[in-house]
């Protein structure tokens, strides 16, 4: 989850909708039973519609991994070419972009599990402050997951990063294997997978296109969704027991990546889309606006819902408008305590860099 002085149409607005999926995925899994458990009038196209927008989590993901590669990676070779990346600041805003979000969820685990009476496992803690969930310990918070995945991506970037400045300095040269080395002990234990999709993202910057083409922009979403549908279908689902259709798909791994690929060429054409009227403008504007605080509604949205867990708040056995209300309250208080802990910590990420830059790069 990168950022970027340009500003892409419609792309914030696609960074917040991908973490309200995840988002909307967790607690819909967590407070309503599933599917096929639902009463049998209930099993209807409308609700159907409902259960499958809320099992996107994990395509979610995938377009945060490739919007990285986009922002972070794309912008890194870029600079690269132009002779005018600087590992320093590169170094500074990658740790200040990640650490600031991840600080305040690691703070608000904390409290969380001493009012829920579990004990906090310390060196796990602290291996998740690093990023090494995944590596060599377990994640303290669910979706931190994919953030070791992220961080070593960055730092995977960097590495390779030293072999091409301009200034030849030996130690430079040595530092970059060692660090190449141990990334490529990192992959042997993360999906290196999810890697190629961030450089896919990172190649989809190099060529982000003049034009609009209708075909590539179409085309390429309905693929999209062909393969969110065969996603869906090797899910491992109690609604997928009865098909053998995962028998002849390519592996999840494959779909995935090919999943990526396509979003990869939807994105290229969708931020060459100018909003004009001014409905489309609000809508982006509100897009900027609510992907301010996706990272951390991504990190802490957890948390709150293991508070609800702990406050014995129901699991709906029906979808209803009292369940429908119930869950719609409790997505509002999850991007409100999103919202207040963003203003405390995300919220001066330009703030710390500027500060730390100040001191660091003179």
């Amino acid at each position: 989850m990168g950022e970027n002085k340009v500003h892409y149409y419609w792309l914030d607005l696609v960074r917040f909708t991908a973490a309200f999926l995840v988002l909307i995925c967790h607690f819909r899994g967590a407070f309503f039973v599933e599917y096929t458990l639902l009463p049998a009038e209930q099993k209807n196209p409308l609700i159907f519609a409902f259960y499958s927008l809320t099992r996107l989590g994990n395509e979610a993901v995938l377009i945060f991994f490739v919007m990285s590669g986009f922002l972070v990676g794309g912008k890194a070779i870029e600079r690269l070419q132009q002779g005018a990346f600087d590992i320093k600041g590169y170094a500074i805003d990658r740790t200040v972009r990640i650490m600031l979000p991840l600080i305040s969820a690691l703070l608000l685990f904390i409290p969380v599990s001493i009012i829920r009476g579990l004990d906090i496992d310390w060196l796990a803690w602290l291996g998740n402050l690093f990023s090494l969930q995944g590596i060599c310990t377990y994640s303290v918070i669910e979706p931190l997951w994919s953030l070791s995945y992220e961080v070593w991506f960055y730092i995977l970037m960097g590495t390779i990063s030293l072999f091409f400045i301009k200034q030849n300095i030996i130690s430079k040269k040595i530092y970059a294997v060692l660090f190449l080395l141990i990334c490529s002990l990192v992959f042997t234990k993360l999906h290196p997978h999810y890697l190629f999709m961030w450089f896919m993202g990172a190649f989809a910057y190099l060529i982000i296109p003049k034009k609009i083409n209708k075909l590539f922009l179409w085309g390429s979403f309905i693929v999209m969704i062909c393969f969110i549908i065969l996603l869906q279908l090797t899910s491992g689902s109690r609604l997928n027991e009865d098909t053998d259709i995962s028998q002849y798909l390519p592996n999840r791994q494959a779909l995935e990546l090919l999943f990526a690929f396509f979003f990869c060429l939807f994105l290229r054409q969708l931020i060459i889309i100018k909003p004009i009227k001014k409905w489309t403008l609000k809508i982006n504007q509100i897009g900027t606006r609510l992907a301010a605080f996706s990272y951390t509604l991504y990190l802490t949205h957890v948390l709150v819902l293991r508070m609800f867990e702990y406050f014995h708040v129901p699991k709906s056995e029906s979808v209803n408008f009292i369940s429908i209300s119930w869950y719609i309250g409790e997505l509002t208080i999850a991007l409100l305590v999103a919202y207040a802990v963003y203003w405390y910590f995300e919220k001066r990420t330009a703030e710390v860099k500027g500060w730390i830059k100040t001191r660091l790069l003179k």
